[in-house]
């Protein structure tokens, strides 16, 4: 990889040789994440003055040239104003930022593109394509591929609509290097509007690990839940906008725990209110005839849902891609379904995804803060709640693991931190794989000459490792 890769002494080393290199008289300095200027005029002392660059390797170069070029304005200009006017346009951008943006996302990847191999490797020799396209893809290409619809304008929001896919990661690599990957998009077309929104994004980082987001453990129980449930419906305001907007939620959140999903799949859902094929859907690009009924179909009693590449909104919010999910019904609520109104499927009227995402959060933190007495601020609570209920009902972890769209690496090392009393349910209600059938043969000398059904039952729950039912 490239000096951009390199640590963060490296680039103060580099740092080091450009200051060395600055025409007599212009010195460079940085502050924060921000590169400056020192320099006087005939009729200003000494002072600093913005660069437009972020302290990076290519922040560092642009330095450079601009301090020629300023070294140069300070031979023969006039006046001031002019002066002044001059470095603000010529170094500090002002002015072009309306220009740039107008450039479309597919221009911007090729200008990083260029930029990328014009630059040598850290071996010091030029990099060429055929050696180091795959390094440019796994920094670059691998991210801005996620970018939907590239003929539009590069935009904070485009941007942002993507990146925000792997907010949900419980590692951060992924997010950081895709933040990364868009900062550079920015930094090299100067954008600088969009950059600056974009940094303050940035995960704070420990020195001493990885970057991680702070993400407390949280835990919700079936029981709590309900008792959330109830105590919302119950509020007392009878406006109807308000009313329905707690029963959306409601309905969101209890999607989530039946079959353990993202809070982006859930508006992802392509069979909620109509019989769904896969292949009539020019979007989904798939071949699959099969017929999804309607979930809100009361016939359909399977309940299996088809989940889309693409929300709604028709941005590109599904990590894993389409893919089909089944119910993960917990034995001791069976009646899950019903119980939770899954079939009552509400309208979605939130203008984004990320409008409906922040809302989603902000939701389930005020009301469990409320009416639970504990808060859970992360929606994944509940998709790791669906986990737990899906391992209690006996579903094999390779089945489990392809209606949660997630390896089963993932799901050992994420899915599976559950709380104490989540825990103890799960011992409690798991099914257990019955006894050997000649050790089940033994337990019939125990049985009375005529048994009873009380007998039969008992006999039952020992093949099956059940509690006997009081």
């Amino acid at each position: 990889m490239g000096k951009d890769y390199q640590g963060y002494n490296d680039i103060l080393e580099y740092f080091k040789y450009i200051k060395s290199q600055m025409p007599k008289g212009i010195s460079l300095f940085k502050r924060g994440n921000k590169l400056y200027f020192l320099f006087k005029t005939q009729y200003k002392k000494r002072s600093d003055h913005a660069t437009g660059e972020n302290f990076t390797t290519l922040g560092l170069n642009r330095c450079l040239e601009k301090a020629i070029q300023i070294n140069e304005q300070l031979k023969g200009y006039e006046s001031e104003i002019e002066f002044w006017a001059w470095y603000d346009e010529t170094i500090k951008g002002i002015n072009q930022n309306a220009t740039n943006d107008l450039i479309t996302v597919a221009n911007a990847i090729n200008k990083v593109e260029s930029w990328f191999f014009s630059q040598n490797d850290r071996r010091g020799l030029q990099r060429s394509k055929e050696t180091d396209y795959k390094s440019y893809k796994r920094a670059y290409g691998y991210y801005y591929q996620k970018i939907h619809n590239q003929e539009k304008q590069v935009s904070y929001e485009l941007l942002y609509d993507s990146l925000i896919s792997y907010e949900s990661d419980r590692e951060t690599q992924k997010y950081q290097e895709c933040l990364n990957a868009f900062l550079k998009l920015c930094e090299v077309n100067q954008l600088k509007t969009i950059y600056n929104k974009l940094s303050k994004l940035k995960l704070k980082t420990n020195a001493k690990k990885k970057n991680t987001f702070n993400r407390e453990e949280q835990s919700i129980s079936i029981e709590d839940f309900l008792k959330l449930r109830v105590a919302v419906l119950s509020i007392k305001d009878s406006h109807s906008l308000r009313e329905n907007n707690r029963k959306f939620w409601l309905w969101v959140y209890s999607i989530q725990l039946v079959y353990g999903l993202r809070i982006a799949e859930v508006a992802a859902i392509k069979n909620l209110t109509r019989d769904y094929i896969p292949a009539n859907d020019p979007q989904e690009n798939s071949k699959d005839k099969t017929i999804f009924k309607a979930l809100n179909n009361p016939d359909n009693k399977d309940n299996i849902i088809y989940i889309g590449n693409f929300t709604l909104w028709g941005n590109q919010k599904v990590k894993t891609g389409a893919r089909i999910a089944m119910p993960l019904i917990p034995p001791t609520y069976p009646n899950i379904i019903d119980l939770l109104e899954i079939k009552n499927v509400p309208n979605f009227y939130h203008k984004s995804f990320n409008i409906y995402s922040r809302n989603a959060n902000q939701r389930i933190e005020q009301w469990s803060t409320k009416f639970l007495g504990y808060k859970v601020s992360q929606t994944h609570t509940l998709r790791k709640l669906g986990n737990a209920n899906g391992i209690q009902a006996g579903i094999s972890d390779t089945v489990r693991c392809k209606s949660l769209g997630h390896s089963e690496t993932v799901n050992a090392k994420y899915y599976q931190d559950f709380s104490g009393q989540t825990t103890i349910d799960l011992y409690k209600n798991a099914k257990r794989n019955p006894i050997p059938f000649e050790t089940a043969l033994k337990l019939l000398d125990d049985l009375p000459t005529n048994p009873k059904k009380e007998d039969l039952i008992k006999l039952l729950c020992q093949i099956y490792q059940l509690q006997y039912p009081d």
